[in-house]
């Protein structure tokens, strides 16, 4: 038999997906290759402590597989989330969550946007005000501003979680 004929493992993979998305991306560049699903060998543990789906090509076309394997890794750690505290892969999303608000910030944000909008209202009512129009005008858009700020729940910039360390963080 050949050297080159001979197959040699290119990656272990943990599910299929990425098994076929391998396969799938070295058949297109002519490379044959294929599968072996540890999981369904019947020695198990005959592969290591993590069993996975092998993916082999031929020796000959080793070092253009390579290459196309580190393109399709480096595309899916773009897209896939990953801890940054732990480097695991096994994260979740978690729900729209907003930070919880305290009755007395609320209360206090909602007098502040009716002090602003009064303050916006009154020059305009009270004909010994006018001459203060602008400094009724600066205190308004303050206490508004203010207001909304408190008055509107900020969300957390919490958008995963692992499901390995616990850490909750943030990616696009």
């Amino acid at each position: 038999m050949d050297k080159n004929e001979e197959t040699i493992s290119l990656t272990k993979c943990d599910n299929s997906i990425l098994a076929d998305e391998i396969v799938s991306k070295l058949a297109n560049a002519g490379i044959a290759s294929s599968l072996h699903d540890e999981l369904n060998d019947p020695a198990y543990g005959a592969y290591g402590p993590n069993p996975g789906i092998e993916v082999r090509v031929f020796k000959k076309d080793l070092e253009r597989a390579q290459s196309i394997l580190k393109e399709i890794t480096e595309k899916r750690e773009k897209q896939l989330p990953w801890c940054p505290n732990c480097g695991s892969q096994n994260v979740v999303a978690l729900g729209k969550v907003r930070s919880k608000l305290s009755k007395w910030a609320v209360i206090i944000g909602v007098l502040l946007v009716v002090i602003g909008i009064v303050c916006i209202i009154l020059p305009f009512c009270v004909k010994s005000l006018e001459s203060a129009t602008v400094s009724f005008l600066i205190i308004s858009l303050i206490s508004l501003a203010v207001g909304v700020v408190l008055v509107i729940p900020q969300r957390e910039r919490k958008n995963y979680k692992c499901n390995e360390c616990g850490t909750e963080f943030y990616k696009e």
